[in-house]
């Protein structure tokens, strides 16, 4: 009989060990369960080569795409568009918000790990006779020893007594069908999203610096161009007036030269305007007040260096360089992950949780203990009935995947018409200024030849206006091609992804890498 006791209380401790190993086991094996749909990266297709006629890159002029802005050659233009990208309160508000989702993210990760939570109160606490009637009764009546023991440790029913107590609380939920692991891998994604967008502020930064720049060097070329056209109106005027005296002038050509000084006059205020507004945006770019730089801008290069000519590459290359593609399709993955947070919802949770402290009616005995308790086992929870409300954020999070899916293919597309708008507005802009070079030459002959007729009175006054003015558009026009061809090599650079190198930023903590779509993660 006594071998049969102790084979009766060994066999609980050999069932306690394997169960406790199989629970174990199925837990993990459980956790290995991730529901959701496993990201994949969006593929496109892609041409094979560019449709527009490309430009020619030289060996000795080629600048890296990082830096393509210190291709034009000038010290001034690299040290505001660094100084912009250090400066300029888009990119600060862009490290910001890199910052604050990383953040987010390293808040999902925690999810993975228990909490442990400490507390500790004093009360002051009166119990209610009438809440203790059914109690009192049986203890007065000879009822249990728990009651007469919980009736005596009160002490006279109504009397207020103290309560300290100490504890700790802690839960952890197991993951076991991957809700927080997708909630992770979302925040990853959308961390990487954050930092592809700091990059695409670095793009559009210095090409609007860049551009900025150059239009102010073009515009203060139209303004001494301008004025030398106002000077030359104001000596044909004089030679008019004096002709005028001699009798070799009418009184209608003098008039018609005073009109036409009046007219040049109008030229100046208009390009000082548009200057000083230049000037205020530039400012505004560096992230300082209107007319903080007017000193530093005030004697320019008097001509726009010509741009560097880089190498397009192929346009599969966009997909690795574009940080607003690295940013939609970081997106897709982001949206992707979420349907599997949603998914998770509909299966049950498991969370082991747990409680100690002491509790003590005086200090004296508070840390004996006597004054201890503790609490610990799982908590199931499984949804019954949420009237469609789980399936609907399902279909909610599946609808803005798909629709994270087409705004990528947009980005996409978009992406490749900037380049080739980029190449198209070079080529014609080239072909066209050239023309307008033979063109300036050929209207300033026209003008010299012009002047020299009427002053020997072999043309009539209006010939020499007609003549300087086509002379004075054309110099303003060759002006404007030479900015508009520099701004179409810097659109290229920016459609190129050009302006942004992986070191630029600061690692990015426990998010991995963002990597060009369509490789493996």
């Amino acid at each position: 009989m006594g071998q049969s006791n102790a084979l009766h209380s060994a066999c609980p401790q050999a069932i306690r060990r394997p169960a406790a190993i199989a629970l174990f086991a199925a837990l993990a094996i459980l956790s290995a369960c991730t529901v959701g749909p496993d990201y994949q990266p969006p593929k496109m297709d892609m041409p094979g080569r560019w449709t527009e006629p490309l430009p020619k890159a030289e060996e000795h002029s080629r600048e890296t795409l990082a830096r393509w802005w210190r291709g034009f050659h000038d010290a001034r233009l690299n040290a505001l568009v660094e100084r912009a990208l250090r400066e300029n309160l888009d990119i600060q508000a862009a490290e910001a918000r890199l910052l604050a989702a990383r953040a987010q993210r390293s808040a999902a990760a925690a999810q993975r790990w228990p909490h442990l939570n400490a507390s500790s109160s004093y009360q002051r606490e009166r119990v209610s006779p009438n809440a203790l009637k059914g109690l009192l009764g049986s203890a007065q009546g000879g009822g249990s020893g728990l009651s007469t023991g919980l009736v005596s440790t009160l002490g006279p029913i109504g009397q207020p007594f103290d309560l300290f107590q100490a504890s700790f609380d802690s839960s952890w939920e197991l993951d076991l069908f991957g809700g927080i692991r997708r909630g992770v891998e979302a925040a990853d994604a959308s961390a990487e999203a954050a930092q592809e967008n700091q990059r695409d502020i670095h793009v559009s930064l210095a090409a609007e610096v860049a551009r900025g720049y150059l239009e102010l060097i073009a515009l203060q070329k139209r303004l001494e161009i301008a004025r030398r056209q106002l000077e030359n109106q104001r000596k044909l005027h004089e030679l008019v007036a004096d002709l005028f005296k001699e009798g070799n002038a009418s009184g209608l050509d003098l008039k018609r030269a005073d009109a036409e000084q009046e007219v040049a006059q109008t030229a100046v205020p208009a390009l000082e305007a548009q200057i000083a507004n230049a000037r205020h945006s530039l400012a505004l770019l560096l992230g300082q007040p209107p007319g903080a730089q007017v000193r530093e801008w005030a004697n320019l290069a008097a001509d726009i260096p010509p741009p560097p000519t880089l190498p397009v590459g192929m346009p599969a290359d966009l997909l690795r360089r574009r940080p607003d593609i690295r940013q939609a399709e970081r997106g897709v993955a982001a949206a992707t992950a979420a349907v599997g947070v949603a998914v998770a919802e509909l299966f049950p949770k498991i969370t082991l949780t747990g409680v100690a402290g002491l509790q003590s009616q005086a200090l004296s005995d508070f840390a004996n203990l006597s004054s201890g308790f503790y609490g610990f086992g799982p908590r199931l929870s499984l949804p019954i009935f949420q009237a469609g409300q789980l399936l609907a954020n399902i279909d909610t999070q599946q609808a803005k995947s798909r629709e994270a899916l087409k705004a990528y293919e947009k980005t996409v597309l978009v992406a490749f018409r900037e380049v080739e708008d980029a190449l198209a507005a070079m080529d014609g802009e080239q072909r066209r200024q050239q023309h307008l070079i033979a063109a300036e030459a050929a209207s300033r002959r026209s003008a010299e030849a012009a002047l020299a007729f009427y002053t020997e009175g072999q043309a009539e006054l209006q010939t020499v206006l007609d003549t300087r003015r086509v002379w004075y558009e054309a110099q303003d026009q060759l002006t404007l091609s030479e900015l508009a061809w520099a701004s179409d090599h810097i659109a290229l650079f920016k459609a190129l992804g050009g302006g942004w190198n992986a070191e630029d930023s600061p690692p990015s903590g426990e998010g991995k890498a963002a990597q060009p779509p369509g490789e493996n993660r």
